[in-house]
This record gives C-alpha cells, structure tokens and sequence, in this order.
C-alpha cells in the first residue's frame, strides 16, 4: 500500500544488532546491523548519492514503527523495529547519527580487539545525520 500514493512499501527489515557510540568528532552515534540491505548499501556507495529523504510509519497496531529511506535514484531501505528495539527509538527521539552496516557489529569488534584497536574499522556502510524519530500520525499507518 502506497501513503498518498508517493512510497510503495516492500519487505522491511529488523536492526539483528545495535550499538552505542561516538564519532571521531564527538557525535553520539547508533549503529545498526541489518544483513539484508548489502546491495542497497553497494549501490547507494556506488552512484555517490547523498541527498534522502525519510518517513516514519506506524503498523496497524503500533506494535512496530518503520523507517523508511528513499534517495532520489529511487533506492530505498525500509527498516522495522518491533517492541524489543523500542529502547533504540528512544535514542532517536533526540536528532541522532546513526550507521547502517552489512558487517554483524560483533566481527567489528572482534576484529578490533585481535588488531589492538580503540575503535571500529566500517566498511559498506550508510550514515545519516541527525535522524529523529517522531511517532507517525494515524493516517500514515500500515495497513
């Protein structure tokens, strides 16, 4: 179903890892491991787009919301986070960067540990700043 007839919603997606960090420059940062976008990080990469819009929605009965990410090729990730990430919403209420990483975020660490390193080497990954989630009025709703 399609909101106002502008998005069509495919299959989304739940974050399988999170974690809490800061940036280089200070920044509190949220990173989210989700395996399933590899080919949409490739392509967004690839083409150098950084202009994206994002919409949040709600499913029909707030048992999850939906994040979804569109850049103006048309590619777009849409990313659910059921009750049990409601924790990670409540970071977003705030602007926040978040990092969105094909790579489990435990091999990141495991591999920083092994190399002695204090901080996470990312690869195939997507950033947005200042995200915020603002909770989707009722017609924005799944059906």
């Amino acid at each position: 179903m399609s909101k106002e007839g502008d998005f069509m919603f495919t299959q989304a997606y739940t974050p399988e890892q999170s974690a809490f960090g800061k940036l280089e420059n200070g920044r509190d940062v949220l990173i989210l491991y989700v395996k399933e976008f590899m080919e949409e990080v490739r392509a967004v990469n690839q083409s150098g787009l950084s202009r994206y819009t994002y919409d949040w929605f709600a499913t029909e009965h707030k048992d999850a919301y939906v994040l979804q990410v569109t850049w103006v090729n048309d590619i777009h990730i849409t990313i659910r986070f059921n009750h049990q990430h409601f924790g990670l919403l409540d970071q977003l209420l705030q602007p926040q960067d978040v990092i969105l990483t094909t790579t489990p975020i435990s091999d990141l660490i495991e591999e920083a540990q092994k190399s002695d390193y204090n901080f996470l080497e990312l690869k195939d990954v997507l950033t947005f700043s200042n995200l915020i989630f603002t909770v989707p009025s009722s017609e924005q709703n799944l059906m």
